[in-house]
């Protein structure tokens, strides 16, 4: 197929065009969603496409992909919410001279 679709055959090099780069589906969303800088964005975000959804300008699968995209900023959020808490307790633990390896954690608090 490639071969043909080098040597011009038009129709073999719409096929690869087409699975290389598939036609968009789906229409273009005017949506103004909030700058996402903080959960309390999402909250604002979240509220911008149930009003749309409501008012007839965003169906509810076009409000799915909106949604699956905004839950993957609030993931973001948790794991670097996380990741600060976890470098503050390694922090305060150092301090209080519990620095330990991950073996003496396991090990002195029973995890694992």
């Amino acid at each position: 197929m490639l071969e043909l679709a080098k040597k011009g055959n038009v129709r073999c090099l719409e096929y690869c065009l087409d699975r290389l780069l598939p036609k968009r589906s789906g229409r273009p969303l005017d949506l103004q969603l909030p700058a996402i800088n903080s959960v309390q964005d999402l909250i604002a975000a979240m509220t911008t496409v149930t009003t749309a959804v409501n008012n007839g300008d965003l169906t509810a699968e076009e409000a799915t992909h909106v949604v699956r995209c905004l839950a993957g900023y609030a993931n973001i959020f948790t794991v670097y919410d996380f990741a600060v808490r976890l470098e503050t307790l390694e922090s305060e633990m150092k301090k209080q001279g519990l620095d330990l390896t991950p073996s003496q954690k396991i090990t002195k608090f029973g995890m694992g």
